[in-house]
């Protein structure tokens, strides 16, 4: 694992719930994440947060999938505050050469000016400002790459896609596109110990409780969405995600896995536990999800649509 501790580093310039730096290395720009003590009130046996892993791999499963999504990589540091060497992700800045700037998807709720309700993380708001914003030209496009995430975050078991955590590139020309996906620290059980770990993976319906009844951050209809809950009669954008998107994750599994077993510093437990839990929602929500989805077509080929 490289070794950043006297690398190039530059004054932070982010904002957000970790401890961030930045890095000048083989002369790209990133963000470097330390891992954050826990904060939670909550008895924990975990010290920091290991959202560094849960970032890292989380990018690359998108890429797996054929998604575009940051570039990062895990190294180890000395952290300049108390000297202690801690593994950190590098995640690589977006238009490091002038292209185009990134723009989180907030920022598209709060240009609404003119109404009189603030908007929320709410599928609702998300679907009505694609439809009406004036700024953005290929509305289908971003709509299925937001449900094309959705997807894949109901997998890896994301709880905290919220309107700063996803957005678009603007480039000079005034024109949106897509942003490679970024921010997936909150994915994959970053808040668990390895002594958790080890004890729901020998406590088969506490571990499901844990993994399969997680929700998303968005409410739809007034309602929290639970991942599990929305696959089973899905509204029409996310059963063409779904259709899109599950027979990649169903093909990708090996690699995904074999991808997990070489991440360096993740303990053998984590391991485990991410392979586990991943297989556990593809099995029980997304392929079932699929095989409802592609019924559902084929009857309404059959019934000549109605």
């Amino acid at each position: 694992m490289i070794d950043l501790t006297n690398e190039t580093w530059r004054s932070n310039r982010f904002g957000g719930s970790e401890k961030k730096r930045t890095l000048i290395y083989e002369g790209k720009t990133y963000m470097v994440k330390f891992p954050d003590p826990v904060r939670s009130t909550k008895r924990t046996m975990l010290s920091y947060i290991n959202n560094q892993f849960s970032e890292h791999i989380g990018c690359n499963i998108f890429r797996c999938l054929g998604i575009p999504a940051q570039e990062t990589f895990l190294a180890t540091c000395i952290d300049p505050m108390n000297k202690k060497e801690k593994v950190v992700v590098a995640c690589e800045l977006f238009c490091q050469n002038g292209e185009g700037n990134l723009i989180e998807f907030s920022r598209f709720l709060l240009n609404d000016t003119d109404s009189n309700t603030r908007r929320t993380t709410t599928v609702e708001d998300v679907m009505d400002v694609l439809e009406h914003s004036p700024l953005l030209q290929d509305k289908e496009k971003i709509k299925d790459y937001f449900w094309n995430m959705f997807v894949v975050d109901a997998f890896i078991g994301n709880g905290d896609r919220h309107l700063d955590n996803w957005g678009l590139i603007e480039t000079p020309d005034g024109k949106f596109s897509p942003a490679p996906v970024y921010d997936c620290g909150s994915s994959l059980s970053p808040l668990k110990s390895d002594h958790e770990k080890t004890f729901l993976l020998e406590d088969g319906n506490t571990f499901k409780r844990e993994e399969y009844n997680l929700n998303s951050v968005y409410r739809m209809n007034g309602q929290r969405i639970f991942y599990h809950e929305i696959f089973k009669n899905p509204p029409e954008d996310l059963r063409q995600a779904i259709q899109r998107i599950v027979p990649r994750i169903k093909t990708a599994a090996a690699q995904i896995d074999n991808f997990i077993d070489r991440t360096e510093g993740l303990s053998d437990v984590s391991k485990t536990y991410m392979k586990k839990s991943l297989m556990m929602r593809r099995e029980l929500i997304l392929l079932p999800a699929l095989k409802r989805c592609s019924e559902k077509g084929h009857a309404l080929v059959r019934g000549g649509g109605r």
